[in-house]
């Protein structure tokens, strides 16, 4: 994204500025990666230029953590001027990596000498919400604002929800809808990676050392993440655990089901050609689905995979089946995607339609 007297930077502040003076209560959803570091550190410039501090910092702790981020966010929620809500409480958590067992109890209390790291003295341990709506917990205010890190690059999905999206709130279109007391906003949304990398180093700010780790292993800048290492879009971690975080491998054998065999897996969790057994990747599609998936969810996958007819599609149904993918999120990602490389075609002249076919090809091979 390009100003003619402003950069992202300087843009960015703008908005959270804006934020500050529209709202009552501001809080930042944390994850630990790059791009809510970055906020955070933002928000915080505007909160003490505001005299709002301390700052609200919100972190839902999925227990599969790395080390690194676990030691990264702790050190945020302990900041003098941070108001941390720390959330360590138990759910049920889609496990991508076991189709015996579909869900890790994350913060089982029967598990507590297997959990993967311990909880903090700061936490809070109890859920305290009924809709899991976790920001709304945060605040007395009616008109609270939440920041988030989501950026369009990250994907066309992200693009598709901002760009195409409807104007919000006060004639912006880079937030979601007021939810009972809370709205989101995502003021770096024009932030490119590299963007955000130039922000973190030029202030000498503080980030989670996991991507030092993935950087030295030599993972390309889209393949570095910080998410839960089951959850659908993060499997590829595990890949590597052993290798950056060791003891975070041995606590994950422990603890969580199939971890061992997708390691050993390796690269083969995804299938590029088909099986010389199945002369169709239906065919191959639906086997999988009836050995590898349990009944009880058959035709919840079934369901779903109605709305396409195509090579393509039974690909991607067949990752889906792999990595037990009940919630359905490499399908609305691949839905999302499509969706935005048919409106971008090239017979309108798109300068979008090379770079999202090339986006499509890319989670098709589970580079995204």
């Amino acid at each position: 994204m390009y100003y003619k007297d402003k950069n992202v930077f300087d843009e960015a502040l703008d908005r959270i500025r804006f934020i500050y003076d529209t709202h009552d209560d501001v809080i930042v959803s944390m994850s630990g990666g790059k791009d809510s570091t970055t906020v955070f550190n933002l928000a915080l410039m505007v909160a003490r230029e505001r005299n709002r501090l301390p700052l609200k910092v919100l972190w839902l702790d999925q227990e599969a953590e790395w080390q690194s981020t676990v030691d990264y966010v702790g050190w945020v929620m302990h900041l003098d001027y941070v108001k941390p809500y720390w959330f360590q409480i138990p759910f049920d958590f889609t496990n991508s990596l076991s189709n015996n067992k579909n869900f890790l109890r994350v913060w089982d209390e029967t598990k507590e000498d297997y959990w993967v790291h311990p909880k903090s003295d700061i936490s809070i341990k109890e859920n305290p919400t009924k809709h899991n709506r976790l920001h709304q917990h945060c605040t007395d205010s009616d008109n609270c604002a939440v920041l988030t890190g989501m950026r369009i690059q990250e994907s066309s999905v992200r693009r598709l929800a901002i760009a195409f999206g409807d104007e919000k709130f006060q004639g912006i279109n880079w937030c979601q809808k007021k939810h009972g007391k809370t709205r989101i906003f995502y003021p770096i949304y024009d932030f490119t990676t590299d963007d955000v990398w130039i922000a973190i180093a030029k202030n000498n700010w503080k980030y989670n050392t996991v991507y030092d780790k993935q950087y030295r292993y030599g993972l390309p800048k889209n393949m570095m993440r910080v998410s839960a290492l089951i959850h659908e879009t993060a499997w590829h971690a595990v890949l590597y655990l052993q290798e950056l975080e060791p003891a975070t491998y041995d606590r994950f054998i422990k603890r969580i089901s199939g971890v061992s065999t997708f390691n050993h897996l390796g690269s083969e969790v995804i299938v590029r050609e088909l099986p010389f057994a199945f002369s169709s990747w239906k065919e191959y599609r639906d086997y999988l689905l009836e050995k590898i998936v349990k009944p009880e969810y058959w035709e919840l996958f079934r369901k779903r995979w109605e709305a396409y007819d195509d090579d393509d599609f039974y690909k991607l149904n067949v990752r889906e089946c792999i990595i037990n993918d009940i919630d359905g999120t490499l399908f609305r990602n691949y839905v999302k995607r499509r969706k935005l490389a048919e409106m971008n075609s090239p017979h309108d002249g798109s300068r979008y339609y090379d770079r999202d076919k090339k986006e499509i090809q890319e989670f098709m091979k589970g580079e995204k």
